[in-house]
């Protein structure tokens, strides 16, 4: 697994009171196996947790991290080099950021079932247990 990390600070000009309107400071993180997509990461330099935010394709399009990726073994090494990091690991899902858990039991078998078929059509990195 290959990781680059860049430091990104987005602020607003120093107003006449000596302070910013706003000011972000953030790390991305871009993991990748060899594949054509890489795993793209974002955390907040004042919060603990990161967020899994999307694969980027080679094209420079984006697609979601979706919670079957979370079995995808670029996904499960990403998370266990943030979590060695100190980070806990969210998603950003299209309902809002969601704790980057695995599915259990019966959810997570229909959720792999569906989502093997999408990786088929898809193909990210490759189906999960290929490494690369």
């Amino acid at each position: 697994m290959n990781v680059e990390a860049s430091h990104h600070v987005d602020c607003s000009d120093i107003g006449p009171d000596g302070c910013y309107d706003y000011y972000y400071a953030y790390t991305i993180w871009c993991f990748s196996d060899g594949g054509p997509r890489v795993l793209m990461v974002r955390g907040y330099d004042d919060e603990t947790a990161a967020t899994l935010m999307a694969w980027e394709n080679p094209d420079g399009t984006r697609d979601p991290v979706g919670a079957v990726d979370l079995f995808h073994p670029l996904v499960r090494q990403a998370m266990e080099h943030l979590r060695r990091e100190g980070r806990s690991v969210q998603r950003l899902s299209r309902h809002g950021i969601v704790p980057a858990t695995p599915i259990r039991g019966w959810a997570r078998a229909c959720v792999l079932g569906l989502g093997l078929l999408a990786m088929i059509f898809k193909s990210p990195s490759g189906p999960p247990g290929q490494q690369r």
